[in-house]
């Protein structure tokens, strides 16, 4: 049975084209689950230059690896 040319272009095309759209789909749904709340409020440490994040907006808050209370870097 003789194989078509443009089977031989198409039938890769189709299965790349599946390959990038299932590679956005899994991105687009891990990228989904790590996005800031709007309530997040970023702090960075002081003493050991931990970055970590507070759900309540608070003047300072205490850095979960040491202790030490930090402004926020961003809100």
């Amino acid at each position: 049975m003789p194989i078509d040319p443009l089977q031989l272009l198409v039938i890769p095309l189709i299965i790349a084209l599946v390959g990038i759209l299932a590679a956005a789909w899994v991105y687009d749904l891990k990228t989904l689950r790590h996005k800031k709340s709007k309530n997040e409020t970023v702090y960075r440490c002081a003493a050991c230059r931990r970055i970590y994040t507070e759900m309540h907006r608070t003047p300072l808050a205490h850095c979960p690896q040491c202790g030490k209370q930090n402004a926020p870097v961003r809100q």
